[in-house]
């Protein structure tokens, strides 16, 4: 094919009173414009229609590679294809790695709560490096090179999260017919496997669980944090409950806290009986955070507006030391999620019904769900159960049994 165009010829081309065309061969040509822009396009007629496909500009695209991108769009056109659809392909090959990880989200059945938590730990580890590629050259090497790392660094099952994360999105890039095959197909077998889980740090000595109590009631750190913590041990809430109740949830005259079914990992509604001291602890919380959505708001939460991490609760039991002795109480022994487990051993052992301990922690067996629903959820021995709870956590505190 004889060639016309000359990097000096595009470069002299001037502008005139309306755009023109200057032809190099095959239907590629410079488009210049009344105000002088160029730009590479490509005329060619395609089932018995005419069409146009633009390459880019001059010069931040040069001949040489407009005259490769023509030669690639007219032999899918000798070949029956429009290259049109190829355009097409290319641009959706531009978007991010984040963008399709947020689409494949998007097509799951998942709760909000569950899509939030994913959706911050793929930002926190996965957008930033994999969005530096376009998605159809990232490879198996890559990623095990992004997550080895952070199962090494004793993060396996967040290791093994990211996996799957990753296999997913990229299944759904190959379900777009995007790329050809799944990098992250067999990642997580090649990653150091997660430790067998085991029963979040907790106390189980009702003598050091008063003390440790005893000094989170002293804790000099943030207020809003330290009350949390007292309103953990009350309700027996999950961590993420605690930090996400809002308001609206609470029903002071029913004496009844409802977290909604789309919050709770059994998808149902939780119906919490608050005590007395419960109740206290959310009077002290309204003069600070009551006009606001959110019960619980650090003092950098109550500037920001966003929830405290569950790491923030874990970092504060850290630092609780015993007020008289300066012992550090809760590292190792005790986590935020371990007021829960602590309720559990203690309430058993105290003699509680054992249908309402596990309907108080949200996660009853369905056949216990079914047999403790005909009795109204054992709402009236829980209440009776938390406030003797709240009581007996008292006399923990003064030394009492």
């Amino acid at each position: 094919m004889k060639r016309s165009l000359t990097d000096t010829k595009i470069k002299n081309l001037k502008p005139k009173d309306r755009a023109y065309k200057t032809a190099d061969g095959g239907g590629l040509y410079v488009h210049t414009t009344s105000k002088g822009s160029k730009s590479f396009r490509y005329d060619y007629k395609f089932n018995e229609k005419y069409a146009t496909l633009t390459f880019g500009q001059y010069p931040t695209m040069t001949l040489a590679e407009a005259r490769k991108l023509h030669e690639e769009a007219r032999n899918l056109v000798l070949s029956g294809s429009d290259p049109r659809d190829k355009a097409k392909e290319q641009e959706l090959l531009t978007k991010p790695f984040s963008y399709y990880a947020q689409e494949m989200l998007n097509s799951q059945d998942l709760r909000p709560s569950t899509a939030v938590k994913k959706l911050a730990k793929m930002k926190r580890h996965l957008f930033t490096p994999l969005d530096k590629k376009t998605v159809d050259t990232i490879t198996a090497v890559d990623l095990l090179n992004l997550l080895k790392p952070i199962a090494d660094a004793g993060k396996r099952e967040t290791a093994k999260d990211l996996a799957t994360y990753c296999r997913q999105t990229f299944n759904y890039l190959l379900a777009l017919q995007l790329i050809q095959n799944n990098p992250a197909a067999t990642i997580a077998e090649l990653l150091p496997k997660p430790k067998k889980s085991a029963n979040f740090a907790h106390i189980t000595d009702p003598i050091q669980y008063g003390a440790l109590l005893k000094s989170i009631d002293a804790y000099q750190g943030d207020y809003s944090v330290k009350k949390a913590l007292q309103f953990a041990s009350l309700t027996m809430l999950r961590p993420y409950n605690i930090r996400f109740l809002r308001w609206e949830y609470i029903d002071l005259n029913e004496r009844l806290a409802t977290i909604p079914d789309d919050e709770m990992k059994m998808d149902r509604p939780h119906k919490v009986p608050l005590s007395t001291q419960a109740l206290s602890i959310l009077d002290q919380m309204r003069s600070l955070t009551g006009n606001g959505e959110l019960v619980f708001l650090s003092s950098c939460g109550q500037r920001t507006g966003k929830a405290m991490s569950e790491n923030t609760l874990n970092q504060a039991i850290i630092k609780i030391k015993d007020k008289d002795t300066g012992e550090a109480l809760g590292r190792g022994v005790m986590t935020s999620h371990g007021f829960r487990h602590t309720a559990s051993t203690l309430l058993n052992e105290l003699g509680y019904n054992a249908d309402a301990i596990e309907l108080q922690l949200a996660h009853a067996s369905k056949d216990r769900i079914r047999a403790t629903y005909n009795k109204a959820e054992l709402m009236p021995e829980r209440t009776k159960m938390m406030q003797e709870w709240a009581d007996y956590l008292d006399g923990l505190k003064s030394n009492g049994q």
